[in-house]
């Protein structure tokens, strides 16, 4: 029997304060991290257990393996299951009544929420699991994927020819209206998938396009607070899409967001360009269908994006740039991510890449991709910022230099005295950031 854990809900409860950012970050290294890892490979590996064994990386054994593989399997297959019902309705030609819609969210919510859970039932082998799949790129295939544009970043990142955006049936619920819209990726052909929650009164004059951090996957769990939602009833319209390889997009035999790390800089580099595209795709999409203003904010490694975009949209088609800009928890420094940040070195990401002939020296070149430049291209005036002053996972002072950089007004500047995931979790009861951002975009 699964038992009912959502690590969101641990870190919520137990992680309110910056002395647990700690604890925080060996959980997510030592605990959630080997546990999907396990369940990634259940997920590729079916019931054979000696094919779980090469995908996991680990010959894990133990009389109950079988039957937490058939688990998963079976798990896993209700899920698709409860997937497919729900694409079928919600896109389907003509609109099914309002109270089947919602019937199938929860359904296929709760079939993904047990699907997701099933990772628990590693726990066994915890210790015996390692934390991510390493298939790091060398530098010369890297060099040949992204090296064009090593010098060109604007290019790397420009918008492609505007897809057709798809919007499914919607539904009404606590006053809010919901629904998805899908599309193809522009940069890896795969579809692209975006909650959107709106005021129930009409189309909305302000759009906000949140990006989430690595592995959170929101609508593969419970519904849960979240101080972008909140902003609904102020009348501002919320895009939640699913970055690349998180939530229905994951790859078969990973996790959400794992080949990010996985793939080391070919993962980052091929991961931000997809979804600064889709960004784009996304922002365009909003001021086609209401939005007369647009922001783009996001958290962690969502931030990281947001930044990207803000940075370099300067050249973009205006349909496609952003108006203002939030980004809680970031870096103005990459590296320091890579060599300095806890969660980097609590799963050896500093070693692994240096074992694949990534020194310092050949990683330097590469910065002028994930670099967000010095000054964005939206209004500094509406850039937006939180910081947490104990943050070792994206460091702070990192955060802080691209503040003093972009020129950000100290009124638009949140310094807290917490830890990563602290200072995004206080924002659930702290709405003075996301009320500047509201302010800002009225100027």
């Amino acid at each position: 029997m699964i038992a009912a854990f959502d690590p969101r809900s641990t870190l919520k409860r137990w992680i309110p304060w910056p002395w647990l950012d700690a604890a925080g970050t060996a959980f997510v290294a030592g605990v959630y991290l080997p546990l999907s890892r396990g369940w990634a490979a259940a997920c590729a590996a079916g019931e054979d257990v000696d094919r779980f064994r090469a995908e996991a990386g680990a010959h894990v054994r133990g009389p109950t393996l079988p039957a937490t593989l058939a688990q998963t399997a079976g798990l896993a297959r209700r899920y698709r299951e409860a997937t497919g019902r729900w694409e079928s309705l919600f896109f389907a030609d003509e609109a099914p009544p309002e109270s089947r819609l919602a019937a199938a969210e929860r359904r296929r919510n709760r079939a993904a929420t047990r699907f997701m859970l099933s990772r628990t039932g590693f726990a066994l082998w915890v210790r015996q699991l390692p934390p991510v799949r390493w298939e790091i790129a060398d530098p010369g295939t890297v060099d040949a994927r992204h090296g064009d544009y090593r010098n060109e970043p604007a290019q790397a990142y420009a918008p492609s020819e505007q897809p057709t955006v798809q919007s499914s049936h919607t539904y009404t619920s606590r006053g809010q209206r919901r629904y998805w819209i899908r599309f193809p990726s522009p940069q890896l052909g795969d579809r692209v998938w975006a909650r959107v929650i709106e005021p129930v009164d009409g189309p909305a004059p302000t759009s906000i396009v949140h990006l989430h951090g690595i592995a959170m996957e929101p609508d593969l769990w419970p519904p849960a607070r979240n101080a972008f939602v909140s902003l609904v009833k102020h009348g501002v319209r919320v895009i939640r899409p699913e970055g690349p390889w998180h939530g229905r997009r994951m790859l078969k035999g990973w996790y959400g967001g794992e080949p990010v790390l996985g793939r080391g800089p070919d993962g980052l580099l091929t991961f931000l360009r997809a979804w600064v595209k889709e960004v784009a795709v996304l922002i365009a999409w909003a001021r086609a269908t209401g939005s007369g203003r647009v922001a783009v904010s996001g958290a962690s490694l969502g931030a990281l994006t947001a930044q990207l975009v803000a940075g370099l949209a300067g050249g973009w088609p205006r349909c496609c740039r952003p108006d203002a800009a939030m980004l809680v928890a970031t870096s103005g420094r990459p590296m320091e991510i890579v060599s300095d940040g806890s969660l980097a070195r609590a799963i050896g990401l500093p070693t692994v890449l240096e074992q694949a002939g990534w020194t310092p020296a050949r990683l330097a070149p590469w910065l002028s991709l994930v670099n967000p430049g010095d000054r964005p291209a939206v209004d500094p005036a509406r850039v937006v910022m939180v910081l947490g002053e104990a943050d070792d996972l994206t460091p702070y002072q990192g955060g802080l230099a691209l503040a003093e950089r972009w020129c950000v007004p100290s009124d638009n500047l949140f310094v807290r005295p917490q830890g990563h995931f602290s200072v995004s979790l206080s924002m659930l009861n702290d709405a003075a950031p996301t009320r500047r951002l509201l302010d800002v975009m009225q100027d």
